[in-house]
């Protein structure tokens, strides 16, 4: 055995959905989009449109 059998992953996110399902209510949305999405959207800002981030460079 490991530390922390697999027969027992998801035990807590189950747990909390069904909670809430017996309560009416509904998961939130996601407010930011998952990693993989965020970074092909970086990608394509950064590289292909070249535009850069951060703050704008102050004038002289």
């Amino acid at each position: 055995m490991t530390h922390g059998s697999l027969d027992k992953a998801g035990k807590v996110r189950r747990a909390t959905l069904e909670a809430m399902k017996a309560l009416g209510l509904t998961p939130k949305a996601r407010r930011s989009p998952p990693p993989r999405i965020r970074n092909r959207e970086n990608y394509y800002k950064r590289f292909v449109l070249g535009l850069r981030w951060g703050q704008p460079k102050r004038r002289k």
